[in-house]
């Protein structure tokens, strides 16, 4: 365990909204039922079972074993919940838990837009076997298609898959996407994609050698692949140094750039470019013999054990500096019986 106060507690690390506290106790009522069920897995990098635990919470403080394997390096969730288990979770309280509110589809699209103009630029740094702008684009897990129209509006052919009909519906009607619900095993092509885009998508996956291996079917020779997720190795400027903000049960795997071109290594796939942030490029690697796994799990830990001691010796943040001024403030309302009053009155402020 990286320390006291990563073992499970059933205490929310992040403050919570009145509609992400009544989350919260429903999977914990479902937890708890056994409605959502875990499994325990191999690790899918190198088949071995040897790990070391990490944590037993998430930022949530709902219930997450995360382990680093000890052969790869690769951190996992594990035992982590069914696939059944997952796709309840996703339908009934993933997106109001992470937001804590209704994200309008139109705002969510604009944020996705943005994201295409990111990676766009990101991907027009790359040695590609022909121009961007002529490419045909897949993206799995696309949501309402926000990075696609960004591509598309640059001159791409554009196709996007997603399992939420809502975001499809919402992209194809209102854009003119040619979007599709589904996985990438149901995908349909005039054309195979030069490019295909995994955003923030990879580390939801259960089986990502299935899913790798559906790609290096799709993908032609001299097509690339493009995987962002976010890097373990990242912390210090991603979460202030917060590895407990980093972690959330929605992700079953947490990847550095170490970890995650060892697995794309192992589907054929060889590294072009990539940083622990992690924007990466991906292409099929030529010949059958996979390079050897590195293991990342000493400079993994290293990094995480000095994240932690260098977390203790710097000056508390904006942001904790708020959450815990309004945690102290909630808890002296608590004790006079006006914290739901209080809270209330707190999230009308915030929709104004």
């Amino acid at each position: 365990m990286l320390g006291k106060r990563f073992e499970y507690n059933g205490r929310s690390w992040l403050p919570l909204n009145q509609l992400q506290s009544e989350l919260r106790a429903q999977i914990e009522g479902k937890l708890k039922d056994g409605i959502y069920r875990f499994e325990d897995v191999p690790c899918c990098i190198c088949d071995g079972r040897d790990f070391e635990a990490l944590s037993t919470r998430d930022r949530y403080g709902l219930y997450m074993p995360v382990v680093i394997c000890r052969q790869c390096g690769l951190i996992q969730t594990n035992p982590r919940m069914t696939q059944e288990s997952y796709s309840e979770f996703y339908n009934a309280e993933y997106l109001q838990l992470y937001m804590g509110e209704e994200i309008p589809r139109p705002y969510f699209f604009a944020s996705q837009l943005e994201k295409g103009r990111r990676i766009f630029a990101y991907l027009s740094t790359q040695p590609l076997s022909k121009p961007l702008a002529t490419m045909s684009v897949l993206e799995v897990g696309c949501g309402a298609g926000g990075i696609l129209h960004y591509f598309k509006q640059q001159g791409c052919s554009v196709q996007g898959i997603d399992l939420g009909a809502e975001n499809v519906a919402f992209g194809r009607e209102r854009y003119g996407l040619n979007l599709s619900r589904g996985t990438i095993a149901d995908v349909r092509w005039d054309v195979p994609p030069d490019l295909i885009i995994y955003s923030h998508v990879l580390e939801h996956v259960l089986q990502p050698n299935n899913e790798l291996q559906q790609v290096r079917r799709i993908l032609p020779d001299d097509g690339v692949l493009y995987v962002e997720l976010p890097g373990v190795k990242d912390v210090r400027k991603s979460c202030d140094r917060e590895f407990l903000r980093y972690l959330q049960n929605a992700h079953t795997y947490h990847f550095t750039l170490t970890s995650l071109k060892n697995l794309l290594q192992r589907n054929g796939f060889e590294l072009i470019a990539g940083s622990e942030s992690i924007n990466s490029v991906f292409r099929k690697r030529k010949g059958e013999a996979s390079p050897a796994i590195v293991n990342d799990c000493p400079d993994a830990m290293s990094y995480l054990r000095s994240n932690e001691f260098r977390r203790k010796l710097r000056p508390p943040s904006a942001s904790e500096l708020n959450r815990w001024s309004r945690s102290a403030v909630l808890a002296a309302l608590k004790t006079i019986g006006l914290d739901r009053a209080a809270k209330a009155r707190y999230e009308a402020w915030k929709r104004r």
